[in-house]
């Protein structure tokens, strides 16, 4: 479609269009043509060209929206030309109309469906017993970062065979080991760090694109990490009066916090000692008394700048505590920055190295941690458990 065939006053109603835009429509009309329009504008005719013909992509978008299928929204659009073999003019004779599945009606889809396949487990898990001999003031973080659970490796290639048996085994019996050494503080978070599957659904790429080595489907991978977590809450709860679950989104598995937080709150619904954060946020926080804790998985915002975030979220929780710290993934190694507004670290994850990235030269120890917070002085104790023990121990 030529702008000679546009509906002109349409075209300089349409709201998605930039000022400059709107400008040099508006000066086209008057003028007639190009040439005098981006003399009038004090422009170069190329540049009025541009403009216009930016401004004709955002009408013919504008156009076809309504024939644009619900659940799909407009990704881009193409024109395609031909020539007129005795004039040499190009004469544009058609465009490609590129869709891409809405986000946001994909990611209430995903919460509707869920929420309605949590009906069948709504409320199984049955009132637990309530410890005694607590310590009030005190929190337990158990911190499980990049689990990665589908993630397939094989030992010839990799020096390990991981899948997914080994991932959920190793993860639980270090949960446990931690669980009997750490101090048997009041609350508890059993907190994943992000990238707690390998891949987010059955086409085993990252959200960027890249293949990945997976075990099995999907649907088995996450049967398997509801049992997990469902164990490593009982586990919590048999030692800690609350219990609190919190997920951050990660570059491989961004999606998984919101189905699984909808299992766990279903199946948890009648334990009063149970909460879980259902927030889609990337950064969460939680304070306890004077400390304050935030968690991110590591990918999106760099560890530096970090500080600032917490400051502009939480203000008013800034000038009430004396001790912040941000807990963080992504990098699978021990990362400390030591700000004056709060501690940033990285941690190390338990689960053993795929093809990639023993390919890439990434090596270190494998380990998983617990850390105790007082509510007066900040941390207080922290227990470790390398991957070595936990596979030296049959718990």
């Amino acid at each position: 479609m030529n702008i000679t065939e546009i509906d002109i006053d349409k075209w300089i109603e349409i709201a998605t269009l930039t000022n400059k835009q709107r400008r040099t429509v508006k000066a086209y009309k008057e003028h007639k043509t190009v040439t005098k329009a981006a003399k009038a504008l004090g422009l170069n005719k190329r540049t009025v060209e541009r403009v216009l013909e930016l401004a004709k992509k955002k009408y013919l978008t504008n156009d076809i929206e309504e024939l644009i299928p619900e659940g799909l929204t407009i990704k881009g659009v193409s024109t395609y030309y031909s020539v007129d073999e005795e004039t040499g003019e190009k004469k544009e004779k058609g465009q490609w109309i590129k869709l891409d599945k809405n986000k946001e009606q994909e990611l209430e889809a995903i919460k509707y469906v869920t929420k309605h396949l949590a009906d069948s487990i709504d409320g199984l898990k049955p009132i637990s017993k309530l410890p005694t001999n607590v310590l009030s003031d005190l929190l337990t973080v158990y911190v499980t970062t990049d689990m990665h659970l589908g993630q397939y490796s094989w030992a010839a290639e990799t020096g390990s065979d991981v899948n997914v048996e080994t991932v959920v085994n190793n993860t639980l019996q270090a949960h446990m080991l931690l669980r009997d050494t750490t101090p048997q503080s009041k609350k508890a978070i059993v907190l994943d760090l992000g990238d707690t599957l390998h891949s987010s659904n059955d086409a085993n790429r990252t959200k960027s694109g890249h293949e990945l080595d997976v075990d099995t489907r999907h649907a088995r991978v996450f049967k398997a990490l509801v049992d997990l977590k469902i164990a490593m809450i009982d586990a919590a709860l048999e030692k800690h009066e609350i219990v609190r679950y919190v997920i951050i989104p990660g570059n491989h598995s961004d999606l998984v916090g919101y189905y699984l937080t909808a299992m766990l709150s279903a199946y948890y619904r009648n334990e009063p000692r149970f909460e879980v954060d259902e927030n889609s946020t990337l950064h969460k926080y939680y304070k306890h008394g004077k400390t304050l804790l935030g968690f991110h998985h590591g990918h999106s915002t760099k560890l530096n700048r970090l500080p600032e975030v917490m400051v502009w979220d939480k203000k008013d929780d800034i000038s009430s505590t004396d001790y912040r710290y941000w807990l963080t993934g992504h990098v699978h190694k021990d990362t400390v920055i030591d700000n004056p507004i709060c501690r940033i670290e990285s941690f190390r994850n338990l689960t053993k190295n795929d093809a990639w990235a023993t390919g890439a030269g990434f090596r270190g120890n494998k380990q998983a941690v617990a850390i105790t917070y007082s509510n007066t002085f900040g941390e207080i104790a922290r227990n470790t458990v390398s991957v070595q023990e936990v596979e030296n121990k049959a718990y």
